[in-house]
């Protein structure tokens, strides 16, 4: 038997196991191995459901009924660093260089997937269009690549082959194995700041949102936004059942993720049936007490959107629609493998003296 990671049962307290500094690095890292790689790839989505699993901040893996994979947002990096000139919040706040210290780990490994059917990306921050998610992806899979101007110049960059790379704009449609992908737009007013040049870039050549229709329900996928009045039209063109979106706490001057208050008031505007947030665990100077924002989160929306579902999810943890439709908050299971009471011996010297009841 063996672990997430492959490591034999015993390898924790064998001290005669050959360790050095790169045995360490392969054998725990990534955090789970691929424990999910394997759960995602052999789970069997029941027709007219989707599943979908949360990696860390925005990056999403969604499975279709019909056995299609797409990774959203993927990212499988460490923490990072931007300069002014380039870097959005950089612009906002005046700092000359932030520090993008990334607080959970990588629990899923990028090079371990046997399928993958698209990778879609809303905009070209590295913790959305990372090198390390992406250049695994185009060695191990022949799957096409989807991202707006700005992401698709940076893929390129990263030697994705050309003709796997497909520049998307707002309106355009696409097929993946179980799903329709409508690319609608974001209101990402950081994204819209960075890069080389000293102006604003158009919404549409910088990011976008995914809307994956399934034979379960519409899934949108913003990536990272800031709350824009633009939203409140989306119900009159499109059916949304469930909306993933950043939240977090921003330090005055440096905006860059809706605060609980804004992701209760997208949710409103976009008339979904449940709202789950991200991204308020994973980047140090936006984190805070996600106990805090969590409580002030579900709150606001039991205060404001009584109608909506507000779900917390666990890093990692699967959401399958419509059958979670009323879950408020994840719980891992317990990982035990084939538990069987009678090998207990405080269970067995209850059977001596009692019948156990019928449930």
């Amino acid at each position: 038997m063996s672990d997430g990671r492959g490591l034999v049962s015993g390898t924790y307290t064998n001290t005669n196991h050959p360790l050095d500094r790169e045995t360490w690095l392969h054998e725990c890292f990534p955090g789970w191995g691929s424990y999910l790689n394997k759960q995602i790839q052999s789970y069997q989505v029941p027709k007219g459901q989707v599943a979908m699993w949360w990696i860390q901040g925005a990056s999403w893996i969604l499975k279709t009924d019909e056995g299609g994979i797409l990774w959203i947002d993927m990212f499988a990096g460490g923490s990072g660093y931007t300069e002014i000139s380039s870097c959005g919040v950089c612009r906002q706040c005046g700092a000359d260089s932030l520090n993008w210290l990334n607080l959970p780990p990588v629990i899923i490994d990028p090079w371990e997937f046997g399928r993958l059917d698209a990778c879609l990306i809303t905009h070209v921050h590295q913790d959305h269009c990372d090198i390390y998610s992406v250049k695994a992806a185009a060695q191990t899979n022949n799957c096409p690549f989807y991202g707006p101007k700005t992401v698709t110049k940076r893929l390129s960059e990263f030697e994705v082959p050309d003709q796997r790379i497909h520049e998307v704009t707002v309106g355009d449609t696409f097929e993946v194995p179980g799903a329709t992908v409508q690319v609608l737009p974001c209101y990402d007013d950081t994204a819209i700041r960075t890069g080389g040049g000293k102006g604003l870039l158009p919404y549409d050549d910088c990011c976008v949102s995914y809307l994956i229709k399934t034979s379960a329900g519409n899934i949108l996928f913003t990536g990272d936004t800031w709350y824009n009045d633009g939203y409140a039209y989306f119900p009159d063109f499109f059916d949304i059942d469930v909306v993933t979106t950043d939240m977090g706490y921003n330090r005055p001057g440096a905006t860059d993720k809706m605060s609980p208050y804004d992701v209760v008031r997208l949710a409103d505007a976009l008339q979904c049936k449940v709202i789950i947030p991200d991204h308020y665990e994973n980047l140090a100077h936006t984190a805070w007490d996600p106990s805090l924002l969590i409580d002030q989160f579900e709150r606001l929306a039991g205060e404001m959107i009584p109608d909506i579902t507000p779900c917390i999810m666990q890093l990692g943890g699967m959401y399958q629609y419509p059958r979670d439709k009323e879950m408020r908050r994840y719980r891992h299971p317990s990982g035990a493998v084939n538990v069987d009471k009678t090998r207990v011996p405080n269970y067995m010297k209850l059977a001596e003296k009692f019948t156990p009841r019928e449930k």
